[in-house]
């Protein structure tokens, strides 16, 4: 979606696909005056920018916004790899910093024959 400012009155029969309208003046809701805004998509944003019949710009752009997706917590779960906190610390410890495990030795003693 796009978001734009109204530079010029105009009126609009394909109103309904506009989303997100903030008016200045209690007009029909059709007619747009200067310094409403609007959010819709590039077809209508090249349309209201000289792509029509009369090659007239009436809107101009204030800002672009990313697309939604729906589904997009369902798409990401299949390409996010869970990994457990004992494997995201080591990517976190260096490894000459990460905890040995300790070699158990067993201590010789000498045992001395009795006779």
């Amino acid at each position: 979606m796009i978001k734009v400012e109204v530079i010029e009155k105009f009126t609009l029969e394909d109103y309904k696909k506009l989303k997100n309208v903030k008016k200045v003046t209690n007009r029909k809701e059709n007619e747009f005056d200067a310094k409403d805004t609007f959010e819709c998509d590039e077809k209508m944003v090249d349309y209201l920018t000289g792509n029509n019949a009369l090659n007239k710009v009436v809107v101009k752009v204030i800002e672009v916004m990313p697309e939604k997706k729906d589904g997009f917590g369902k798409e990401i779960a299949k390409h996010i790899n869970i990994i457990t906190t004992e494997e995201a610390l080591k990517d976190v410890i260096p490894a000459d910093l990460e905890e040995k495990p300790k070699k158990t030795t067993k201590k010789k003693t000498s045992k001395k024959e009795v006779k």
